[in-house]
């Protein structure tokens, strides 16, 4: 990028981006690397890898298509996993992660795959991707009981920025967060003892092929990322008025995780929550623009991928307050624009209602999540009440009366 090009706001949102992905789920894919039997070696390759591929991917799609594409590692992906990879060996892991990979890239080579995902009305995926944020939101308050004094710098800086300089608000409240942490030497001293400039190294982990490794595995996580990553990420880009390119997307992300799954990459998807970060009007008054604040964000995966080991201290230095509140505050715009695209539509309230609240509720059946569920109970309520446009019409009303 050209040096006039570059805008504080561009890479605060970009550095933001980064700093809620990795706060928010970093420690449940260590937890999932763990679990599937990697040592620390192999955890800080996995790290490498993931950072380079989000990195690269996020660079790539945004600079080829002019336009806000964030990726990320399966946040529900990584979850799921961390119950279900004990039972299988390492190799076996791996070679789960390659076909759900190939799963993925045959989907976006099969256009009526990415047609029926881009058919589910945008109030059902609104729907999820609220009942997903609205925790983030939620814990932004948390501090409030415990350390107010935490809680009042942020948020008065917080809403005084917004007030004054909206564009630069998360660049404001980054600054002052940091330089808190600074202060009161909680960072520092994390640094100083775990902190080591040094360049994770790649390890190959050869993959191993069994079918109950494929059923338990793959399967599942193909689906998750697909319902609760891909089209989260799709309906985020559809919310703010950009065009998608669904088959590239998925076939560019579902190659890379075949050829970097032996080093560790188990899901690299389009990003959601952290994505609608570089979306948010305080990026750039023109959203043609915006995609600069996504290329930052691979700069910065990139940089976080080589030194694994250092970020993944670094980011685990800071205090939850002030992670929770950098996440929550940074994601509610977006949580306004998802609850108002699912209850806009009268037709849709109830299904996206139940889309909402089974969500929200974050149950796992089958080994499926709540995401899932609540976008299956929403498509369901819709198809049931097809051939009756006005009966959610006539229960508003009579339910009015009351």
């Amino acid at each position: 990028m050209a040096p006039k090009n570059i805008a504080i706001s561009h890479i605060s949102a970009g550095f933001t981006a980064v700093l809620v992905g990795y706060t928010s789920s970093i420690v449940i894919v260590i937890q999932a690397a763990i679990q599937a039997g990697a040592n620390s070696a192999q955890i800080s390759s996995s790290l490498l890898a993931l950072g380079l591929v989000m990195g690269v991917t996020s660079i790539g799609f945004s600079w080829r298509y002019r336009t806000p594409i964030l990726t990320a590692w399966s946040t529900p992906g990584a979850a799921m996993l961390i119950g279900i990879v004990g039972d299988f060996s390492l190799n076996q892991v791996i070679g789960a992660y390659l076909v759900s990979a190939a799963l993925i890239t045959i989907s976006g080579m099969i256009k009526p795959i990415t047609r029926g995902l881009s058919a589910i009305p945008v109030a059902l995926s609104a729907a999820m991707l609220a009942a997903i944020l609205l925790p983030f939101c939620v814990k932004a308050f948390v501090p409030l009981a415990k350390e107010p004094a935490v809680f009042c710098l942020l948020f008065v800086s917080f809403m005084v920025a917004k007030q004054w300089l909206p564009r630069y608000s998360m660049a404001i409240l980054l600054i002052i967060a940091i330089g808190y942490v600074f202060q009161t030497d909680v960072l520092t001293a994390a640094v100083q003892a775990q902190l080591k400039l040094t360049i994770a190294s790649p390890v190959w982990i050869t993959p191993e092929f069994t079918l109950l490794a494929i059923l338990n595995i793959s399967v599942p996580l193909f689906i998750i990322t697909m319902l609760s990553q891909h089209l989260p990420g799709i309906a985020m880009l559809k919310s703010y008025g950009y065009q998608t390119q669904g088959s590239a997307l998925l076939f560019g992300t579902g190659m890379s995780n075949v050829l970097l799954a032996p080093f560790g990459v188990f899901s690299v998807n389009l990003a959601a929550i952290s994505a609608a970060i570089c979306m948010d009007n305080n990026v750039d008054d023109d959203p043609s623009q915006r995609f600069r604040a996504t290329i930052w964000a691979g700069v910065f995966y990139i940089f976080a991928g080589l030194w694994a080991s250092s970020v993944v201290a670094l980011f685990m230095a800071l205090p939850s307050a002030v992670s929770n509140m950098l996440a929550g505050l940074a994601l509610m715009s977006t949580l306004l624009l998802c609850l108002q695209n699912a209850f806009s539509a009268i037709s849709y309230r109830e299904s996206a209602l139940l889309t909402f609240v089974c969500t929200l509720s974050g149950i796992s059946f089958l080994g499926i999540g709540a995401a899932v569920w609540g976008l299956l109970l929403g498509l369901t309520h819709i198809g049931m009440h097809k051939n009756k446009p006005n009966t959610v019409i006539r229960s508003a009303k009579t339910n009015s009366k009351y």
